[in-house]
């Protein structure tokens, strides 16, 4: 049985969110169970739900205090409640964020899916609401069930209109998610996946914190320290992989002026952010527009 925990706020979505899932998994033949539990009863208050699925009979009622999978819906909860409380080992965490990803990724995590849900909203819902969003995100990381069941789900619980730009939102975000996983998140090395020297491989580290320093020119004053400096910081954009359009050609690798672009085992490139200055070369020379350049949004 997969425990699944949602994290919102009054007016998001997250209950629905809970619901739409156990009806997808309803209609593939699997079993389900749907509920929410409720603090204050006010629009913005934070609300959990739960939802449980499984190829067997759910006889549990109870609130699900580890779960396998924990969906965030509104950053902001981070400062006031324990999303993570009680997350299984390995397992994995779903957020709505515009920042580094990297940033909510801990040793006991199996995966990590993001997506700047809000702004997904806001363009196509033109509403701050970002559960359907997120179930895009979710199923991007772990498929629960197909973007098509979700889709039959939405059209039954709204009219027309609003099940059409919901079914949007959701497809999007399964396209923009970005997923880590611990290989990821991993501390770079002398020597990386081929062997080499000088082969990145994307890092974890957060005990460095070198930004902007002037320096006298035209002068060398600390030889081999390129690799020290987390340039990472002067970055406005960052680029952002679409993986169903990726052709695995390298050529963003090759462009790339900082190194900061690591081919994975799995063939796809990640980026790291502790390097990448946002210029935007690997986008512009992807033969396969596969990478789209997204606005770093402060706070």
């Amino acid at each position: 049985m997969l425990e699944i925990r949602f994290h919102g706020r009054g007016g998001q979505g997250a209950v629905t969110s809970a619901e739409l899932l156990a009806q997808a998994a309803i209609k593939e033949g699997k079993y389900a169970r749907a509920f929410p539990s409720f603090g204050p009863e006010r629009r913005g208050a934070p609300v959990s739900a739960f939802c449980r699925l499984d190829e067997k009979p759910i006889n549990l009622r109870t609130v699900i205090k580890n779960p396998h999978v924990v969906v965030v819906l509104d950053p902001s909860l981070y400062e006031v409640v324990d999303v993570t409380g009680g997350l299984r080992e390995r397992g994995h965490l779903v957020i709505n964020t515009s920042k580094d990803p990297r940033a909510f990724f801990s040793g006991n995590l199996g995966g990590l899916a993001a997506v700047n849900a809000s702004l997904i909203a806001q363009e196509i819902l033109k509403r701050p609401i970002t559960n359907t969003v997120m179930l895009g995100a979710l199923v991007r990381m772990l498929p629960l069930v197909e973007l098509e069941s979700l889709a039959q789900a939405l059209e039954e619980r709204f009219n027309e209109k609003i099940a059409q730009k919901n079914i949007q939102a959701l497809k999007r975000s399964y396209q923009e998610t970005l997923i880590l996983t611990p290989e990821d998140h991993v501390e770079r090395e002398g020597k990386g996946e081929s062997g080499e020297a000088g082969d990145a491989r994307i890092t974890g580290e957060k005990d460095r914190d070198y930004s902007w320093k002037e320096l006298p020119p035209g002068c060398i004053v600390e030889p081999g320290s390129t690799r020290k400096n987390l340039t990472g910081d002067w970055r406005s954009r960052y680029p952002l992989l679409n993986r169903e359009r990726c052709i695995k050609c390298g050529l963003c690798w090759i462009y790339c002026p900082d190194a900061s672009l690591i081919r994975k085992g799995d063939g796809f490139y990640g980026v790291d952010l502790n390097y990448c200055k946002g210029c935007g070369i690997c986008a512009r020379e992807c033969p396969a527009g596969a990478i789209l350049m997204e606005k770093e949004l402060e706070g």
